[in-house]
């Protein structure tokens, strides 16, 4: 991804999802992209923005990666970003389309 790519999803999440950090932030894909993979899965929809350290522990800590999934931030490669919530820090839940648009989640969880 490159920085002007990234800048679109710094300029709408503003911080981390996790914690609302807003300093050493970094580009996360909700469905893994794989080792090298697809730029197919850089849509707005998938794409969050996370601080690196949470980023890091998603990948290595196993009771991080199950909060990270059950919070949307992780997503099974068959989902549908775009009809999948996911929790942002402050507590409400949201739902993301791939014109970087953000909306309020008003269904049940």
């Amino acid at each position: 991804m490159t920085p002007k790519q990234f800048a679109k999803f710094l300029d709408r999440d503003q911080t981390c999802w996790h914690c609302g950090a807003a300093t050493k932030l970094v580009p996360h894909h909700r469905i893994n992209r794989g080792m090298g993979g697809s730029k197919a899965r850089h849509t707005p929809s998938n794409v969050i923005v996370m601080c690196a350290e949470i980023n890091l522990l998603m990948e290595s800590d196993p009771v991080m990666a199950r909060q990270a999934r059950r919070y949307g931030w992780k997503l099974e490669s068959w989902r549908d970003s775009t009809k999948a919530p996911v929790y942002r820090y402050g507590g409400d839940w949201y739902v993301l389309d791939d014109s970087f648009g953000i909306g309020k989640y008003v269904g049940d969880l």
